[in-house]
């Protein structure tokens, strides 16, 4: 009997030592597993999982806009702050895709993307139809080119705006500014140059991008390095930017935002080459939450992006033209790069730029609503939520050639803000956790089971062992 127990034991210590070494063996085995299969499901190749998502999202991706009221035209020209209103969201729900897609020997991808506009009535507060009162962009944008530029003298631009008869300020809807409107001096330009030489008379914030191919991006497929996965190559020609004035501001850095390599870690520098904003920004890591039952990370871009040189020195090299021009921290200066005209970004309601909200009235910063937030699933680097936020701002100043701006302060006007949105829904979720999360959880748990029970067992039997041979040695003869 006392022989039956103790090979029971011997044999129980055997199998619990066999179980853990599996189960320790499993560790890396199974991390290597998971490393092969993310790798697989998640470069840039046509027979990988992450490929048709990257083509065309699956997940609905908005665009929602919030314009500008202008409350007191009339004292505004007359030097009175702007007092302004927002009016939104209105929400077009977008249709990406990339087209001419291209896998290049050097393991990159180039392809041209576009983005077609829905107008989505019930997610909007009104129809496009919607009117609001505004600057007239294109004025200020006239009058700060030849200011600045002097190509054409005072006398001649004061008579071109006398001609064309068009108002300082001006009430447009929610689709004219967006999608264009017949311009008061593009008409006149064409009236005077013929049509060969003016083809278009109208103006609008995003003429001529609903539906159209925008320029060439070239991208790391990610097969030679993970590390590179969508992160970007050449855009648009560019190896590096032409604008700034350091070869740091140049440089293009990082992903376009919609995929990130896997394996993301806490303390990285998320970066994002931004084409609207003419440069590359990146996002710090916030804190871990859950979405849909999924952990993910919740990540945002630091006021750093915003801020003056005498806060950020690196941010000297967007001033433009050169050092002595740098704008007041929460502002970025775009003008170099949208040809001159005088627009400049910011965040939604001068959030990060508390200095510029006393030459304004009806801004309301308020982070949680207009800060730009990432959540990132980290293992697959894929973002589940986004909220990418802006606003755009046109600086207006009096010109002595522009009648009625005499007397109006200098600032940064604020026109429209946007908010670029994209959630995981269920259906999308439910298969992450059945294809991804759970077969993970399981491999693990198996893997740490083993290793748990293995070593129980082992040590249990050891113990009981050692209490049989003790009790052995102290029986009576």
């Amino acid at each position: 009997m006392g022989c039956n127990k103790q090979c029971c034991l011997i044999a129980t210590a055997i199998a619990g030592l066999i179980m853990a070494i599996l189960g320790g063996v499993l560790i890396p085995i199974g991390n290597q597993l998971v490393y092969d299969g993310v790798k697989t499901d998640a470069v840039l190749t046509p027979d990988s999982v992450a490929y048709e998502a990257w083509l065309e999202p699956p997940v609905p991706v908005y665009m929602e806009y919030w314009v500008w009221d202008l409350r007191n035209p009339e004292q505004f020209k007359q030097g009175a702050v702007p007092v302004l209103e927002q009016k939104g969201p209105y929400a077009y729900r977008e249709y990406l895709a990339k087209h001419n897609v291209i896998h290049n020997p050097n393991g990159t991808i180039s392809y041209r993307p576009s983005t077609t506009y829905v107008f989505d009535r019930e997610k909007s507060v009104g129809p496009e139809s919607d009117t609001f009162t505004t600057v007239n962009l294109v004025a200020f944008t006239l009058a700060s080119f030849f200011k600045y530029t002097g190509t054409i003298p005072q006398s001649a631009v004061k008579l071109i705006h006398e001609l064309s008869k068009a108002e300082l300020t001006l009430e447009l809807s929610v689709y004219d500014i967006l999608w264009g409107y017949e311009d008061a001096y593009l008409k006149l330009f064409q009236d005077e140059l013929g049509e060969d030489v003016i083809p278009f008379t109208k103006f609008g914030l995003f003429l001529g991008t609903n539906g159209t191919q925008g320029v060439i991006w070239t991208v790391y497929d990610g097969v030679n390095d993970l590390s590179k996965l969508n992160v970007v190559n050449v855009w648009d020609g560019y190896e590096k930017l032409p604008w700034w004035t350091t070869p740091w501001a140049n440089m293009i850095n990082g992903t376009d935002g919609a995929a990130f390599h896997p394996y993301i870690q806490e303390d990285e520098l998320l970066y994002v080459y931004v084409p609207d904003i003419c440069r590359s920004g990146y996002m710090l890591f916030d804190k871990w939450t859950k979405i849909k039952g999924i952990p993910v990370a919740e990540w945002y871009v630091p006021s750093d992006l915003y801020a003056n040189p005498e806060e950020v020195p690196d941010n000297i090299g967007f001033c433009t033209p050169d050092k002595y021009s740098c704008v007041p921290t929460g502002l970025i200066n775009v003008t170099e790069c949208y040809f001159g005209a005088p627009i400049f970004f910011s965040s939604p309601h001068f959030l990060y730029g508390e200095n510029l909200l006393s030459t304004v009235e009806g801004l309301q910063p308020v982070e949680d609503e207009h800060k730009i937030y990432f959540a990132l699933e980290m293992l697959a680097g894929v973002p589940f939520e986004i909220d990418n936020r802006i606003q755009i701002n046109l600086k207006v100043e009096p010109y002595e050639f522009l009648p009625l701006s005499q007397g109006i302060n200098a600032l940064y006007y604020p026109v429209i803000w946007l908010n670029e949105s994209s959630g995981l829904d269920q259906e999308n979720a439910d298969l992450y956790l059945s294809d991804v999360i759970m077969p993970q959880r399981l491999l693990y748990a198996m893997t740490y089971i083993l290793l748990g029970a293995g070593a129980g067992m082992f040590f249990g039997a050891t113990i009981a062992l050692i209490r049989l041979r003790i009790s052995n040695k102290v029986s009576p003869v």
